[in-house]
């Protein structure tokens, strides 16, 4: 029984490797680890820049950039925003990343619906720096949240409930080697998606406009294959993931919010065993430059290491934001190392 860090991105970067070094069947258990986590990358709820200057403790966070669905109970309006990411892990691949959401505001339940696009493939045949093989992957998610708010008795604050549901999450990567006649050899291929979709449930209770308190529930089960050059047959792994978050969120000043955020669970299967502990913590400032337009800065930590970010407002109710993460990929370091992240967004509220 490990105690995972949360990882990288779901795909089988993990999968495949072991089967490169072993004569026989690959081991599973940093597969599900990877793919189960539920990383920035691949979070079964595409982050925004804002998110990740946090150090993505947004469990607790009302508004379109929370992980949590149940903030979107807090949210009216409609907004629109599309983001552009680079992770570089400094032994290989470099990875582009896209992802997009729509929030409506759903009249007949109250609160907001969340639709939402994710993708993200290597930007060439990229060679791994460790192993001397190119690998060429990708995914991508197509995911919905809805958040409403729930009535409780006069004098006992706000409570939302939520749902995101990710109906369509599959990734894969394929490794290749020189073959010595000027083309590759096709020596590893693995492919995962989730059997049933992946179910994420929320709640955010404000005892008062200042605080608030978050909890999420988040199950996948997933099934992985993968084919090695020289191992026969098909490998195969099914398992399931099982994460609870909770948080907590402060605005000390009318300018300044704390969060505070702590992940446990574990993914369990066939070649699958792996336990979950992360802490998250973020802090954002905002600074009045005029009357239409506010700077702020964040700074975070996630789990192994700190993140960074900065956001501005501008007229018309538009909004850009950048977020950094200098060691992503815990996880996945055996294999390619840890790397930078880089996170745009943009976005507008109408």
């Amino acid at each position: 029984m490990e105690r995972a860090r949360l990882c990288t991105w779901g795909i089988m970067l993990a999968l495949t490797l072991p089967g490169l070094a072993l004569a026989g069947a690959p081991d599973a258990s940093l597969a599900g680890a990877t793919r189960g986590t539920l990383d920035i990358v691949l979070p079964y709820y595409p982050p925004s820049a804002r998110a990740l200057g946090l150090g993505r403790a947004t469990v607790a966070l009302e508004g379109v950039d929370s992980h949590n669905p149940a903030a979107l109970g807090f949210f009216k309006g409609i907004d629109l925003a599309a983001s552009y990411g680079n992770l570089d892990f400094r032994r290989g691949p470099d990875l582009d990343i896209y992802n997009s959401s729509v929030v409506i505001p759903t009249p007949m339940l109250g609160g907001s619906t969340k639709l939402m696009g994710f993708y993200l493939h290597t930007r060439d045949r990229d060679p791994s720096k460790m192993m001397g093989a190119n690998a060429e992957l990708w995914g991508q998610q197509i995911g919905i949240a809805s958040g409403v708010q729930v009535p409780i008795p006069d004098g006992f604050g706000k409570l939302a409930l939520g749902f995101a549901g990710y109906p369509n999450d599959p990734s894969e990567v394929t490794l290749t080697l020189p073959d010595g006649m000027g083309g590759t050899t096709r020596v590893a291929h693995g492919r995962g998606q989730s059997q049933i979709g992946s179910i994420r449930l929320g709640a955010l209770y404000k005892p008062t406009d200042e605080a608030s308190i978050g909890a999420e529930f988040t199950h996948i089960k997933d099934k992985l294959h993968a084919t090695y050059l020289g191992v026969p047959g098909r490998f195969e792994s099914n398992y399931h993931v099982n994460l609870l978050t909770i948080g907590a969120a402060y605005r000390v000043l009318k300018s300044t919010i704390l969060m505070v955020q702590y992940t446990t669970g574990a993914a369990h299967g066939q070649g699958v065993d792996a336990h979950y502990a992360i802490d998250s913590a973020g802090v954002e400032h905002q600074i009045k430059v005029t009357r239409d337009v506010t700077v702020s800065l964040r700074g975070g930590w996630y789990d192994n290491g700190p993140t960074c970010g900065v956001g501005s407002t501008l007229p018309g109710q538009c909004r850009v934001d950048y977020g950094y993460m200098h060691d992503y990929g815990e996880g996945a370091k055996k294999a390619f190392g840890h790397g930078p992240l880089h996170l745009f967004t943009v976005g507008k509220t109408f």
